[in-house]
């Protein structure tokens, strides 16, 4: 999964995937002007509570989209910075007039709001099965006869993947796959190496471990799509298509306070959205035509909201707030 989206040369990602057009790869909430608008009066709300400006770092900025709204609808000057792997898309993000690095390690300690949107479920998996007796065997990717690529069963990598299930208190049935990422604790310790204070909100679909790794999610979640399309077998074009994976959130939030964080609380992307005031981007439409297309723009992203759910971290001594009730 790591070398079909990161691989410097082929990786999916790293090629800088058309996103959002008819033939893109997939749709994203960063589409939609009304969306960047919210998180606009999220940063404003962030910056209230903390006291003082706050620079923006959004991993994953896409082709910059996002940014490029949040920084217009910004009332005063936002200092915008993305974490970006993909040099293609760095290209596009700089293109739009965003600053733009590969390594967050360049960047010095400072009050942040850190943003990541759709982020969390590209990071790679490791895929496991239950015996049923309570072994655990990884599936390895390998050449079959015909040296196409095929799972093949062994054991496993490290023993950090049998602790995960163990410390959630999940207990996998026979024949059961699950996937587990090991990369959280790493990422959220390079963030809190540059978050003096702040807030952190990521947007993602997935679940608390209980019910991630329930028996009626017995196949796992690991899913590919290409051109808006999901196409069940990640094997096929790689490189050519995404794969993604339901985000862990038990692990993320435990990752969060092994770093500094401070969970605040998580609520699904449609109720953050008017908790947060994305009424207020239809008062400055003039055009009734152009209002419709706005609130269609909001149904659509409603729609989202009940797929994505708001992840909140702070750092220690601010409030709580940021969306998770109604302002």
């Amino acid at each position: 999964m790591a070398s079909a989206l990161y691989d410097p040369h082929h990786g999916f990602y790293t090629k800088g995937p058309a996103i959002g057009s008819q033939d893109g790869a997939f749709n994203t909430n960063a589409m939609f002007p009304a969306f960047a608008f919210a998180v606009t009066l999220a940063i404003q709300q962030a910056e209230r509570l903390v006291g003082e400006p706050l620079r923006v770092i959004e991993f994953g900025g896409g082709t910059g989209e996002l940014g490029a709204y949040i920084t217009k609808f910004s009332p005063s000057s936002l200092e915008y910075i993305i974490i970006e792997t993909s040099p293609r898309l760095r290209e596009q993000q700089k293109k739009k007039g965003l600053t733009t690095t590969d390594d967050i390690k360049m960047l010095p300690p400072g009050p942040t709001f850190v943003l990541g949107n759709e982020v969390l479920d590209a990071f790679p998996v490791h895929r496991v099965m239950s015996d049923g007796s309570g072994q655990l065997m990884e599936m390895y990717v390998g050449l079959d006869t015909h040296e196409e690529f095929t799972e093949i069963p062994g054991a496993l990598s490290t023993s950090r993947l049998a602790k995960r299930l163990h410390d959630e208190k999940i207990y996998l049935g026979r024949g059961q796959i699950a996937e587990i990422c090991l990369e959280f604790h790493d990422f959220l310790k390079k963030i809190q190496s540059v978050v003096s204070k702040g807030y952190l909100i990521f947007i993602d679909y997935g679940d608390e471990a209980a019910n991630l790794y329930s028996y009626t999610q017995r196949n796992g979640t690991l899913r590919s799509f290409q051109s808006q399309r999901q196409t069940f077998d990640p094997f096929d074009s790689v490189g050519e298509q995404d794969l993604t994976a339901d985000v862990d959130f038990s692990a993320l939030k435990t990752a969060a306070q092994e770093s500094g964080f401070i969970p605040v609380g998580s609520i699904q992307q449609g109720p953050w959205l008017y908790n947060i005031g994305i009424e207020k981007y239809l008062t400055q439409i003039d055009d009734s035509q152009q209002a419709q297309t706005d609130i269609e723009q909001l149904t659509k992203l409603t729609d989202l909201g009940s797929t994505f759910d708001i992840q909140v971290f702070k750092t220690k001594g601010l409030p709580d707030g940021l969306g998770l009730h109604l302002s």
